[in-house]
């Protein structure tokens, strides 16, 4: 019947996700569907989910989904039929098939391995359906199977001075089939291969391949059906799905338009309509439309990138413009002689509650500053953006003299600090400028140019473990060195944690700060950290670092007892 004919069995229990091509795409699903084998009713498909994409018809048993489970080839659909139901009837559609149109199949597995041109030596990939994997993806030339071999013999003449007996001499002997000849361009000469309709090399439409008139004909592969069967009974080769819980029309609707795409007919690339697309010609030709797609996609990543700085721009100056107004308003509330008594009769605060969402909602954004952060288009020259880029640095780091008179909190981030690390620095700088972002670079090119615009004098220094640091005067490698003299000289020997709490810094930093001091031999350590201070419970408590004084710094030994 049809379904033993025309279906294959697949394994339901896998997702049919799963066990699609490559090149294929699911369309619609309904679950309730059963199936009509011709006229009759197909007993082990009753109740299931069918799945059409754009190359198969699947069916999901929902009883036994491993062993009742199918899938059937559009390509073999020739026309379909829908039956909209009445009374107890259900809605059915009818396929009608046919082997006529049916792209052949080489192999069953062909999708599903990768196989290397012989033209151009691409590895295809596997995953593709067989109408796909049937030609190269890149050069457009034919795959030929390795098992397909020509049936044509020779006959040999007998030959009289032969050992043989008569009877051999004039036996068929099959020998291994001859190649077909390759083609010879009439512009060039180049041969080419049997499968190209063009040349390789200077793309000259190609003459058929004429036959080998020593080779004779083979027979045909198959003959004609036995007559008397079922093969011109008309409900032998027809399929019905039968909807028992509705979604007929919506899918009837998906598999009219999955049949009408006919994604299983993959026209070879070799006689596309946009000029040779074989051999080296399409070759090159595939790799120059890949370059300039890439391209193309660049510019356009560029072009929305540039579109995205020009907006960010907009945003901080409508952002200044807002704190601008913001500001005024509430400087000239401030300045009314009735503001007093105003606020006396209202418990609300100075600031109308629109102007504090405004304020929040920059804030979150980033976009709330004092000054609009400078960017390299409103400078004449890039050694004039480099120094308002440190001036701009100098405010975040020390604060503004207005903010500082202003309030008693106010100030940058090294007003309660002598020292702090590089990337604290740039991480801090860019989140108070928002969206007008200093890289890296830049940030670079802008730390030496702070000892013009800082006061106290603000320096870099790199420590021993490639830490880079910013510093004021009181943390420079003397002022520091001397600051620890005095304390081990006033209050005797300290530990590292100790010395860390007295300076107001992190313990890492402290410790690589005094093994620089200890360099100079103004410190000696006293490296109690393998000595066990305490063993309460189980738990061992070890010592640390203790630093002394070097009190033999200046003296020289004169060799004598």
């Amino acid at each position: 019947m049809a379904l033993q004919k025309f279906s294959k069995s697949v394994d339901g229990t896998i997702p049919v996700q799963a066990l699609l091509y490559n090149d294929e795409e699911l369309i619609a699903s309904q679950d309730g569907v059963g199936i009509y084998d011709g006229l009759q009713k197909s007993p082990q498909h009753q109740s299931g989910t069918v799945h059409v994409t754009s190359q198969r018809l699947f069916y999901i048993d929902a009883l036994k989904k491993a062993s009742r489970s199918f899938y059937l080839e559009l390509s073999r659909v020739s026309q379909t039929d829908y039956y909209a139901g009445l009374f107890t009837s259900s809605p059915k559609v009818t396929l009608h098939l046919s082997s006529d149109n049916f792209v052949a199949e080489e192999s069953t597995q062909t999708g599903f391995e990768s196989w290397e041109c012989e033209v151009c030596a691409y590895r295809n990939p596997p995953g593709l359906s067989p109408s796909a994997a049937r030609i190269c993806g890149l050069c457009g030339v034919p795959r030929s199977l390795p098992g397909k071999i020509s049936s044509s013999v020779e006959i040999p003449q007998s030959n009289p001075t032969s050992s043989l007996p008569p009877s051999a001499s004039t036996s068929v002997l099959p020998e291994h089939p001859r190649e077909p000849s390759l083609i010879a361009c009439p512009a060039c000469t180049f041969l080419n291969h049997p499968s190209m309709r063009t040349c390789e090399i200077c793309a000259t439409p190609l003459p058929k391949a004429e036959g080998d008139p020593h080779i004779a004909k083979s027979a045909p592969a198959t003959r004609p059906g036995t007559p008397g069967s079922d093969n011109n009974d008309p409900d032998s080769k027809t399929i019905k799905l039968s909807f028992r819980r509705g979604g007929d029309k919506a899918f009837y609707a998906a598999l009219k338009r999955s049949l009408k795409g006919r994604a299983w007919e993959v026209a070879p690339l070799n006689v596309a309509n946009d000029g040779v697309r074989s051999g080296i010609s399409g070759i090159m030709q595939a790799v120059e439309t890949n370059a300039q797609n890439r391209d193309t996609n660049m510019s356009n990543a560029l072009e929305d990138l540039e579109a995205l700085m020009a907006k960010a721009k907009d945003m901080v100056r409508l952002a200044a413009e807002l704190n601008e107004r913001l500001t005024a308003s509430s400087t000239t509330t401030a300045n009314n002689p009735y503001s007093s008594s105003l606020s006396l009769l209202s418990s609300t605060s100075t600031e109308p509650e629109e102007a504090t969402f405004i304020r929040s909602s920059l804030s979150q954004l980033g976009l709330q500053m004092e000054n609009t952060p400078v960017t390299l288009d409103m400078m004449k020259d890039e050694r004039e953006w480099m120094e308002q880029l440190a001036r701009e640095l100098a405010n975040v780091l020390q604060g503004s003299a207005k903010a500082n008179l202003s309030s008693s909190t106010g100030g940058g981030m090294m007003k309660e600090r002598g020292i702090i690390a590089l990337d604290e620095v740039w991480g801090g700088w860019n989140r108070a400028r928002g969206v007008a972002l200093i890289p890296p670079s830049t940030f670079l090119q802008v730390v030496p140019l702070l000892p013009a615009f800082t006061n106290p004098t603000i320096t870099s220094r790199s420590l021993n473990s490639g830490l880079a640091v910013l510093h004021t005067p009181p943390y420079s490698r003397a002022a520091f060195a001397a600051r620890v003299c005095g304390l081990l000289a006033l209050a005797g020997p300290k530990s590292t944690t100790e010395i860390a709490q007295e300076e107001g810094m992190t313990i890492s930093l402290t410790a690589e700060m005094l093994n620089i001091v200890e360099e100079d031999g103004d410190v000696c350590r006293d490296d109690g950290r393998c000595v066990i201070q305490e063993n309460s419970q189980d738990v061992l408590v070890l010592g640390e670092v203790n630093w002394w004084a070097n009190l033999f710094l200046g003296y020289s030994w004169d060799g004598q007892q």
